[in-house]
């Protein structure tokens, strides 16, 4: 499903950009419900804000909270990426809503943990990967990622804090693409000068061996995990499982 182009860019550059995988009813379907749950969760108190001034949100565990996006995290080429990535029997990490409001501050670059907690030399192989859905337009203007070609080769370098890299790019397109990052890639949102909120979902991923960032088995409903495909449930972490692979 990834042509020869698609893996030499995630080989080579560390991410990739899946233009207009998601087709324009989804989209409009899945950013109407990211910000119905981050409108809910500020009313009651259970918003997850950050910057100091509250202009970025995250929604977290988003397979327990529709349908659409237990369809929308077994989107075929996206996974086929991860797959290419972290291997077949990856699982995923988190998925949650991502939210620049207005006047959201540049976030600087970074590699995606567990990544950063570890010595150096890092692995040459990936362990992390992330998809960032467009549900907006990305551009300059309104926080586009900002990612470092090859920067996931830089196997002892991490980032530095307030340095401008020549090689950084921000990575424009148009709401229903899928941007695709290496979690060694140096990365990071960029500021938000609009006057309009931009809208993303993160689907993070990690090797089956590694502790996700979240434990959907713990979570989600019994009503999620009863009508659960087989690639869901493999997502959910049944596959990771020790007890259940002797």
């Amino acid at each position: 499903m990834l042509t020869i182009s698609d893996k030499s860019q995630l080989d080579l550059n560390g991410f990739l950009l899946l233009e207009n995988l998601i087709s324009p009813l989804t989209t409009t379907q899945l950013r109407k419900r990211a910000l119905e749950l981050a409108t809910a969760e500020q009313k009651a108190g259970k918003g997850h804000t950050y910057f100091p001034n509250g202009s970025a949100q995250r929604v977290w565990n988003l397979i327990d909270k529709g349908e659409i996006f237990e369809e929308a995290i077994q989107q075929p080429k996206m996974l086929a990426a991860m797959e290419y990535l972290l291997g077949a029997d990856c699982t995923l990490s988190s998925f949650t809503v991502n939210i620049l409001y207005p006047n959201a501050p540049d976030a600087g670059l970074h590699i995606d943990y567990p990544l950063s907690g570890l010595p150096t030399p890092r692995p040459n192989f990936p362990m992390v990967a992330n998809s960032v859905w467009f549900l907006d337009d990305f551009t300059l203007e309104n926080g586009a990622t900002s990612c470092v070609p090859a920067s996931h080769l830089r196997l002892k370098a991490l980032p530095e804090a307030d340095v401008e890299y020549e090689d950084e790019q921000q990575i424009c397109g148009s709401r229903g693409s899928v941007l695709i990052v290496n979690g060694a890639v140096w990365h990071g949102s960029s500021e938000n000068r609009t006057d309009k909120p931009r809208v993303a979902l993160l689907g993070f991923f990690c090797r089956s061996i590694l502790k996700p960032q979240q434990d959907h088995l713990k979570i989600v409903s019994e009503e999620v995990i009863e009508r659960a495909t087989p690639t869901l449930k493999r997502l959910l972490g049944f596959n990771s499982l020790p007890s259940l692979n002797t």
